[in-house]
């Protein structure tokens, strides 16, 4: 299934097949032999979920999830997570791009997994997703994202897998309908 997942890569990148590199080679640089790379296997893990992060960084890619909270309990809110490629690399907008969303029991996804389709954004210089949820209590929630990709550049693709974590911040109760009164 990965090399699948590699050879529409590299297809979708340049019309046929080309091998990935395992990193950018410098302007004017010959790159010499080309070597393959494998696009993770889905669901085979994308690194260590208590190891990551709000934001994975490479010199072909930054990859970003930001909270914009805080949220009440109880209503929907949502959090992004943006691909922007750096340098001549681009988003492959043809490659299966998947988010796997994980969370504590207070926390629920719409969907647990969001591909491409889902995307409020999807354009060669930059991927976004808005994702929703909804806390069902106050607290900072860690939620997990595992994010299936690729970045291109005219000569190759470089399919990744890279997992995100970030806290949401989930304040008390939920504010008072419009027209309700509080009660002292």
């Amino acid at each position: 299934m990965g090399a699948l997942f590699c050879a529409l890569a590299m297809v979708a990148c340049g019309g046929e097949e080309r091998a990935a590199e395992p990193a950018p080679a410098p302007e004017g640089a010959g790159s010499g032999a080309p070597t393959t790379a494998q696009a993770p296997a889905p669901g085979g893990g994308c690194g260590d979920p208590a190891a990551a992060r709000e934001v994975a960084e490479d010199p072909s890619f930054e990859l970003r999830a930001t909270a914009s909270g805080p949220y009440a309990p109880g209503e929907e809110g949502r959090f992004d997570i943006a691909l922007t490629p750096r340098g001549n690399y681009h988003v492959n907008t043809q490659y299966p791009m998947a988010i796997r969303l994980q969370g504590p029991g207070d926390v629920a996804f719409q969907r647990a997994e969001l591909g491409p389709d889902d995307a409020a954004e999807m354009v060669e210089p930059r991927a976004r997703f808005q994702v929703p949820f909804t806390a069902r209590a106050a607290g900072e929630h860690r939620v997990v994202a595992e994010v299936d990709f690729a970045v291109c550049t005219p000569e190759s693709c470089m399919p990744d897998c890279r997992t995100l974590a970030l806290v949401l911040p989930v304040g008390g109760a939920a504010a008072p309908a419009e027209g309700a009164t509080a009660t002292q």
